[in-house]
């Protein structure tokens, strides 16, 4: 992967990587520690990248290494990881909400998109305001993939390929609609199944990363095969199978608590906020 420009073709060589096309996704990266499960301090993702720079690890993968990814357009995306990105030469994909950039204080500027993509950097769709695509209907979910997509190329003058989907949520009904707004590939939450593709849409899974998770912890993640792959497919199957017996709406009430998400933190309760009150959740 070129280290100059992040190009669309380093999409489809993940899955054929000798890391198993292993793809991590960060959220907010912050000066200080946080109780919130996936906001990772500047100092922990400086020691990942020195970890992921390192000759060592590039011997063991033979050069392919994990691959980074951002959701949702944090402000902290552009004035925390993007200077440490640069200093250690690695690019990365940048998911945002296309209806949220700009609109306060708490994501990224149109401009500072610019940037990152002047940069060498993709940007990419992550929606457009973070609703669960298995829960849109027709219409709604149409807005969120064609809306989110043609903002943001008319916005950047890029061309969007790909797609993370809010909360890891997608289903086959979700991969024909992205199919039809012409997205070529699917970022989810589940890191352990084959890449594979549906409908011309390559579905690639990416590893969470937590505040909890040091150098150590990323270097084995990173190293993981044989039967501890296995065997964490195996426990994410699980995962997927409570989670379709549960519903969405209560697993995502789980979740909060898990992710020690609280109020008026995020996204997710921004949003839901808004449906309740009314709102026209597309104009934030």
């Amino acid at each position: 992967m070129s280290q100059t420009r992040l190009s669309e073709d380093s999409y489809s060589k993940l899955g054929s990587q000798n890391t198993g096309g292993c793809i991590l996704a960060y959220h907010e990266i912050l000066p200080v520690i946080s109780e919130y499960r996936y906001r990772v301090t500047n100092g922990q993702f400086k020691e990942h990248l020195a970890l992921l720079s390192s000759a060592p690890l590039r011997s063991i993968t033979k050069g392919d290494l994990p691959f980074i990814t951002f959701d949702d357009g944090h402000r902290s995306n552009f004035e925390q990881a993007f200077p440490l990105l640069e200093q250690f030469g690695q690019k990365a994909t940048f998911f945002v909400l296309a209806g949220c950039i700009g609109s306060d204080d708490k994501y990224i500027s149109w401009e500072q998109a610019r940037q990152l993509v002047a940069a060498g950097h993709r940007v990419e769709s992550h929606g457009w305001c973070h609703r669960l695509l298995t829960q849109c209907g027709h219409a709604d979910l149409e807005r969120e993939l064609t809306q989110s997509k043609r903002e943001i190329e008319d916005r950047l003058g890029v061309e969007v390929a790909a797609i993370s989907t809010p909360g890891g949520r997608w289903d086959d009904r979700v991969v024909k609609a992205c199919a039809r707004a012409g997205y070529k590939y699917l970022f989810h939450s589940n890191p352990w199944i084959p890449v594979s593709s549906q409908q011309g849409v390559s579905l690639l899974g990416r590893h969470m990363i937590t505040g909890h998770m040091g150098p150590k912890e990323l270097a084995k993640l990173v190293q993981v095969g044989g039967i501890r792959r296995l065997y964490c497919r195996i426990r994410y199957g699980t995962k997927e199978l409570v989670r379709a017996m549960l519903g969405d709406r209560f697993y995502h009430t789980i979740w909060c608590w898990f992710a020690n998400w609280k109020p008026g933190e995020g996204t997710e309760l921004e949003i839901e906020a808004l449906r309740k009150n009314g709102r026209d959740s597309y104009h934030l």
